[in-house]
């Protein structure tokens, strides 16, 4: 055999081998074409996510501002409720104990049986006077008579005072 044919073989079969990997690697790069479009795809979708995510951050942000406002307003109107509150209660503390005070100086005292040593068998109780008509009963003082320029601004004030005055 000689040597330019057997030169020729080796060439054909390298030749064979080139075109071999020259097809395999075309498919390769076929594929890898075909993946590069999905992974565009891929990243504008995540771009449009990333773009999505940044919207509703600024929108939560938003409302999250608008939520801490509304708190503090609620916070703001519940604070001067609690000090009208405790201005009630110390007003109606006030009250009650002038009218404990005015109930027990209106109170007779109780008077103690005289002791004659004899043992009393029966009582006999006198009757009430009765009324007539054209008796007037004498107005009972107001347990605000010291503010009587004092005039109730809420609900509860009225509230309070119309119980006060009916425990009278």
């Amino acid at each position: 055999m000689p040597f330019a044919l057997i030169l020729d073989m080796l060439i054909a079969i390298l030749l064979i081998a080139t075109i071999a990997y020259a097809v395999m690697l075309n498919r390769r790069l076929t594929d890898l074409r075909k993946d590069q479009s999905e992974l565009e795809k891929l990243a504008q979708s995540f771009n449009d996510a990333t773009i999505r995510a940044e919207e509703s951050i600024h929108k939560l942000t938003g409302s999250a501002d608008e939520m801490k406002r509304d708190v503090q307003d609620t916070l703001r109107k519940a604070e001067a409720l609690r000090d009208d509150l405790n201005f009630l209660i110390e007003r109606a503390g006030a009250s009650a104990d002038k009218l404990e005070e005015r109930v027990r100086n209106n109170r007779p005292e109780p008077q103690a049986p005289a002791f004659s040593g004899k043992k009393v068998k029966d009582t006999v109780v006198p009757p009430e006077p009765k009324a007539t008509p054209a008796a007037k009963p004498k107005p009972e003082p107001s347990f605000l008579d010291d503010d009587d320029d004092y005039k109730p601004k809420t609900d509860a004030e009225r509230e309070l005072l119309k119980a006060l005055e009916s425990v009278r």
